[in-house]
């Protein structure tokens, strides 16, 4: 019998640990997401107490700041390149170069801005069966302003 639960236990600690999935597999649909619909996409894919530096100043910004910032925009594109993703378990850092260009409500257009960036990222279960990765920190080093 203790043999049975033993077995059954560790059955489920695998289960468990299956249940996330390998960023990399995922990476280039999350991009394509971000880029279709940005505003949506940060509001579903960002934990409440994200944390993001900012390239052209290095400010602390929230979640807030984002949406706000991104709810001033008509569109928004971003080019990732030089993507290095490294998992180890729950947790993802995700380094490369960004090329970002954004048209506000106005019609102004901004950019191209290219930034170094670090993303870190946490696989988080929604509620118990499924989960996502979810961004909870940004930093973006400013390379290039036009």
């Amino acid at each position: 019998m203790k043999t049975n639960l033993f077995t059954l236990a560790l059955l489920l600690m695998s289960a468990g640990a299956m249940a996330q999935t390998k960023l990399a597999d995922e990476w280039s649909a999350m991009l394509q997401a971000r880029n279709t619909d940005v505003k949506a996409f940060f509001q579903a894919r960002t934990t409440p107490d994200m944390t993001f530096i900012a390239g052209n100043d290095g400010s602390l910004q929230n979640k807030d700041w984002l949406m706000g910032l991104l709810k001033n925009q008509k569109s928004h594109h971003a080019d990732l390149t030089n993507v290095k993703i490294q998992q180890v378990g729950d947790l993802a850092v995700v380094t490369g170069l960004s090329t970002l260009e954004a048209v506000l409500m106005d019609g102004k257009k901004l950019g191209p801005y290219t930034d170094a960036f670090t993303y870190t990222l946490r696989w988080l279960d929604g509620n118990g069966s499924t989960g996502q990765w979810m961004f909870t920190n940004f930093h973006h080093t400013k390379i290039e302003y036009k």
